[in-house]
């Protein structure tokens, strides 16, 4: 695998690895390849790759964020060769009051309601006070 700092582009059948900045960027550990499951070593501070990629055994530490082929095939989603994404919430939730349609699925975000905006600056404007 060669590459720059969070990309990995593997020499064996030449799949570009994303590796995720947010779990990435401070990391001593191995990771694998998505397309054909080459695992190797690598060290990264800072988000600036300072040793590796070199060939390893054993299980990998992290798997890449996203992967593609040089064509732009995307075929390597499942959870085996890539990690899902890194989310502040569960992506269901959404910001204010959710209606489900009648199999229970979320379909939309509603308008929100002045008991909803408490503490934040529409509340204030919606009073008619200054925003401090």
């Amino acid at each position: 695998m060669a590459g720059f700092s969070l990309l990995l582009e593997c020499g064996k059948c030449n799949t570009i690895n994303y590796l995720d900045p947010f779990s990435f960027w401070f990391f001593k550990g191995k990771t694998k390849c998505a397309g054909c499951d080459t695992v190797v070593y690598l060290e990264i501070d800072n988000g600036t790759r300072v040793k590796g990629p070199e060939p390893a055994d054993g299980k990998p530490d992290k798997l890449p964020g996203y992967a593609q082929s040089k064509d732009y095939k995307t075929d390597y989603r499942t959870p085996d060769k890539v990690s899902p994404p890194v989310y502040a919430r569960p992506p269901d939730v959404k910001h204010g009051p959710t209606y489900r349609n009648v199999r229970g699925n979320l379909v939309a975000a509603g308008p929100l309601a002045a008991e909803d905006l408490v503490g934040s600056r529409p509340r204030f404007i919606l009073e008619g006070r200054p925003y401090k």
